[in-house]
């Protein structure tokens, strides 16, 4: 059984860590947050002084944003200097393909293995990484995957496997624009049909009846946003602000996550940044247009995903 260290015990760590301890892995942990980090300690992890002292046979980072994955690996005691010949790295943080291209290099100049990744919850990470019901998607040489997806799998219900470190960054943030535009021109809608009288909720009924299933799925999930589940906008901007970096580098237009991202800058700019991206559209969407969409919203259960028997699954190009 392969020793584990984990950096970050945020919103995702924190569940993470339990799961891991409950699966009977040795776990190091590390964390600024004092608070967080006794709690894993109470339930039989064991608290290191600094990043490098976390570093284990795998090494779990957590942590919001590319600034403090660079910082926890690249600092003063960080992982880098606590890695050796054979150790396995992936990194599930919140950060962009060139930082796991960036994150790759570096630590194979110390013959240790990176892999990229990304966790996905159908609804709140508080709620459903307990109980197991999420996926992991993972990057790298099959050789190096296989037994990282092996220990994963024990904490995750599902793990994909993709070729490369940097594609579970880049497909994350692809979900994400998927999702925000999504959500604006939603919001822009049942503004439209309210601003006439027309009730949404009978607007989504129509679109169920018809049979424009796709459609109907991004209606409900909208008009159930209050349940606040998901990503909060302040993760869905930096995303965006993500994307637009690596296509100003790539030199191609985006003009329509451009135009979202302004909007989504305008959301943040009223104090929305908290609220999942469909709840600050809505609230947005009134402010611009002066109407009221309180009765638009409806109530939703949180809900967690169907138990399914775990596994592993391989996509290639």
């Amino acid at each position: 059984m392969p020793s584990i260290g984990l950096i970050g015990l945020g919103n995702a760590g924190v569940p993470v860590a339990e799961r891991i301890l409950a699966r009977g892995y040795p776990l190091t942990v590390f964390d600024i947050d004092a608070t967080a980090l006794n709690r894993v300690v109470q339930q039989g992890a064991r608290a290191a002084l600094n990043a490098a002292a976390a570093v284990s046979d795998i090494t779990l980072i957590l942590l919001p944003s590319a600034i403090e994955v660079r910082q926890a690996i690249f600092g003063l005691d960080g992982v880098l200097s606590g890695v050796h010949n054979g150790s396995t790295v992936i990194d599930l943080s919140g950060t962009d393909p060139d930082c796991a291209r960036e994150l790759q290099e570096r630590l194979g100049e110390k013959q240790a293995s990176f892999i990229g990744g990304t966790i996905h919850a159908n609804g709140a990470p508080a709620l459903v990484i307990p109980q197991g019901r999420f996926s992991i998607v993972i990057g790298g040489q099959r050789a190096t995957l296989e037994p990282a997806a092996k220990f994963l799998n024990q904490v995750a219900q599902t793990i994909i496997c993709l070729p490369e470190p940097w594609m579970p960054k880049a497909f994350k943030i692809a979900i994400i624009l998927y999702a925000t535009t999504n959500n604006i021109i939603t919001a822009e809608i049942c503004s439209w049909l309210a601003a006439q009288g027309a009730d949404p909720k009978i607007f989504l009924k129509l679109l169920q009846t018809t049979g424009s299933q796709a459609s109907a799925t991004r209606m409900e999930e909208f008009l159930k946003r209050k349940n606040n589940n998901g990503g909060a906008l302040s993760n869905s901007y930096k995303d965006f602000r993500q994307a637009l970096s690596t296509a100003a580098k790539l030199e191609i237009p985006m003009p329509l996550a451009s135009m979202a991202n302004q909007i989504q800058e305008m959301g943040r700019s009223c104090g929305f940044t908290r609220l999942n991206s469909p709840a600050a559209m809505g609230e947005l969407y009134e402010l611009l247009t002066g109407v009221d969409l309180s009765a638009t919203a409806m109530d939703a259960e949180k809900k967690v995903g169907t138990e399914q028997d775990p596994r592993v699954v391989y996509l290639t190009e």
